[in-house]
């Protein structure tokens, strides 16, 4: 299970540290869109986003590209599972 925190997600350079660190990405993955699209398509696992809201407040229109990236990621690969959630408490 990877988590995305969104709250720590308040600018793109912060986005990109979030996504990288939650879903164990290799050193040589981008900051980009096209470069998550291609490692979600060789993940496997559940990716949740928490405080979806807070992420969306922080980065606009470029938070709605990265969602759209993630589910569609999850749609095309049977082995990925994409939500919006919270983290159950340890």
């Amino acid at each position: 299970m990877y988590y995305i925190d969104g709250s720590k997600m308040t600018t793109r350079k912060d986005a990109w540290e979030e996504i990288k660190r939650a879903i164990e990405a290799p050193g040589y993955m981008g900051s980009n869109l096209d470069a998550l699209n291609d490692i979600l398509g060789e993940t496997r696992g559940d990716i949740v986003l928490t405080h979806a809201c807070r992420m969306l407040n922080s980065l606009g229109r470029y938070g709605c590209s990265i969602l759209e990236v993630l589910f569609a990621a999850a749609r095309s690969n049977k082995y990925l599972s994409f939500s919006l959630g919270h983290k159950p408490e340890d």
